[in-house]
């Protein structure tokens, strides 16, 4: 680790640096800008005085470098060389380890073959939950990258895409012919034509939306439903005049009005034969 690492990450250099001129008796002409006369100006003009002054700052990516470069080392022979560059007794360089704590999982345990991350306020979660790159291992020591995490997001991408692909497969859109407020959904292996309406908006807080009723869902609706609508209709074009406040952003939500069932000849036509297992 570098010696200067505690200036690296929490120093900022000289502002307003640029401002100097860079020519021979600048020094001087500074002076004079101070006192026009010449008279009463300084004698000693200091280095901070005019040039900009040094402020403190967080510079966390050289940490975060050096974490990832200490992997497959044991965690104690880490920790030591970050006490030995960065004062613990300084407040500005401790609140680094603040930040220490937010890529690597520290407080492990082996369980049930796996291992676990102590929370103070959730109890004990699976490290696969825990959003830390890095972790210690509770048998060994060592510091390790956490590999759960990106198995179970990976999992979680698959999953949801299994979802919508599910939901595109009982769902039609966009033929030859469809209104644009219309759309085709399968259920029980029957298909509907949907007509689809936009929720009323009462307000920028969904909670003072009156609450219709949605003909295919068989419930009452409002914008708080808005993840269930969004993944059964998609989203819908935002109108000019939705709601009055914009930072309203459940507004594109649409839900079912009406339903029809297709008949059998608008069915082949789209090669559709209305069974579950089509």
């Amino acid at each position: 680790m570098r010696a200067d690492m505690s200036k690296v990450l929490v120093e900022e250099p000289r502002h307003g640096r640029h401002y100097a001129r860079a020519v021979a008796g600048a020094r001087r002409l500074e002076r004079h800008r101070i006192d026009p006369d010449g008279e009463s100006a300084p004698s000693r003009f200091s280095m901070k005085q005019g040039w900009g002054n040094k402020s403190f700052g967080e510079h966390l990516s050289p940490l975060y470098a050096y974490l990832r470069q200490q992997v497959d080392r044991p965690w104690n022979k880490v920790y030591s060389e970050l006490c030995q560059a960065i004062d613990r007794r300084s407040t500005v360089q401790n609140h680094l380890f603040q930040h220490l704590y937010d890529r690597v999982e520290v407080d492990t345990e082996w369980r049930d073959g796996e291992v676990w991350v102590r929370r103070t306020w959730r109890g004990t979660v699976p490290l696969s939950e825990s959003r830390a790159e890095l972790y210690v291992h509770p048998r060994t020591g060592i510091l390790l990258v956490n590999r759960a995490r990106v198995i179970a997001k990976r999992r979680r991408a698959t999953e949801q895409a299994a979802d919508q692909a599910a939901a595109q497969q009982d769902r039609r859109t966009g033929l030859a012919g469809m209104p644009a407020n219309e759309q085709w959904h399968r259920v029980d292996g029957v298909w509907y034509a949907v007509t689809l309406a936009t929720l009323p908006c009462q307000g920028a807080d969904p909670k003072r939306d009156l609450p219709v009723y949605d003909v295919l869902l068989k419930r009452t609706v409002t914008r708080q439903n808005h993840d269930l609508l969004t993944q059964r209709y998609g989203c819908g074009p935002r109108p000019p005049s939705a709601c009055g406040h914009r930072r309203c952003r459940y507004c594109p939500c649409r839900y079912a009005i009406a339903k029809r069932q297709l008949d059998t000849r608008t069915l082949r036509q789209h090669g559709l034969n209305g069974s579950a297992s089509e």
